[in-house]
């Protein structure tokens, strides 16, 4: 039989999470945290996964302590934990993100002293504080020909619309939603300048791309099929907008094939974020200026950029260097 058929998989059973039923009460307090965020200018994006969060929460709530969110003592939210790591088998990551979007809640809706007690009783715990956060390797330019000799492929249109959006995530070390946002009001194609206008952190920036790249842009770009100063610069075939599991797919596909031909080593954590935190490493390694990085990158504080300036495989490099100064 092949791979893709898996016998165990179809004649396991499959535990169902109960269903959320929403209530009224429930419904008023998601649109109330709702407005706040929206006020506050979060994506809409953050805001969808924030509310899927709190749906869970409240429903734990009344249906489980039988008891609204602004009554809540600290024990309940004990429970609540107890509840995400017993019942709802949720890794201890993503209990963390529960953690900090129950903050977020009752500060964003002037509650907070309801869960002060469970905070600082965390704090002093160390409940959270303990959570491994795993990084990712960056990409270098070696492994980086190698991924997009790959996915070249074929030379088809749509491999060398790919291969192009990974060489520009490269490039401009943007963020993937960053890159398929571009439209053609964003882009000078003359000088290969690049807007940013739908970031993280709010703050409009501009990025470049070498030559090279921007040639290969200008070419591509002159067979979309829309081309007004509103469409975007990456489409489907049809002139949609791309979605970035298209990519993301594609480069980890690529990867694991890499992976499996010993061509990208095994333990090596590679994803289509690596890109950025390759082109991060490199401006360091390159002497440009760490706050120079940061403003490019459009990292929110100086740590994040920081976190770069010391990876292992920069450190590595460092040294042989002093040894050759010594």
């Amino acid at each position: 039989m092949g791979s893709e058929f898996n016998i165990k998989n179809l004649l396991l059973v499959k535990r169902k999470r109960d269903e959320i039923e929403e209530t009224d009460e429930m419904r008023q307090w998601l649109e109330r945290f709702k407005e706040e965020r929206e006020f506050d200018g979060i994506k809409p994006s953050t805001i969808h996964n924030d509310l899927a969060r709190l749906r869970v929460f409240l429903d734990f709530c009344y249906n489980r302590l039988g008891k609204s969110p602004d009554k809540l003592q600290t024990h309940d939210f004990v429970k609540f934990f107890n509840y995400l790591e017993v019942e709802r088998k949720l890794s201890k990551n993503t209990q963390k993100r529960y953690y900090d979007l129950l903050k977020v809640f009752y500060r964003v809706l002037r509650m907070y002293p309801v869960i002060k007690g469970f905070v600082e009783e965390s704090k002093d715990r160390k409940r959270f504080s303990r959570i491994e956060v795993k990084h990712y390797d960056p990409v270098d330019d070696r492994m980086l020909n190698l991924i997009l000799e790959r996915i070249i492929g074929s030379n088809s249109r749509v491999s060398i619309r790919n291969a192009l959006i990974v060489r520009m995530l490269w490039d401009t070390g943007c963020r993937i939603s960053e890159i398929l946002n571009l439209k053609y009001r964003d882009c000078d194609f003359d000088s290969g300048v690049f807007r940013i206008t739908d970031t993280k952190t709010h703050e409009e920036r501009k990025v470049v791309c070498s030559e090279a790249t921007l040639e290969a842009l200008k070419w591509y770009v002159q067979f979309n099929v829309r081309q007004g100063p509103d469409d975007y610069i990456f489409q489907k075939q049809n002139g949609d907008k791309l979605s970035r599991d298209t990519i993301t797919k594609v480069f980890n596909r690529v990867v694991k094939e890499l992976k499996k031909e010993g061509k990208i080593p095994q333990n090596r954590r590679i994803v289509i974020h690596s890109l950025r935190h390759g082109r991060c490493v490199d401006l360091l390694e390159k002497g440009i200026p760490v706050d120079i990085v940061k403003e490019y990158l459009g990292h929110k504080t100086l740590d994040t950029t920081l976190f770069y300036s010391h990876s292992k495989e920069r450190t590595e490099k460092l040294l042989k260097t002093i040894k050759k100064i010594l």
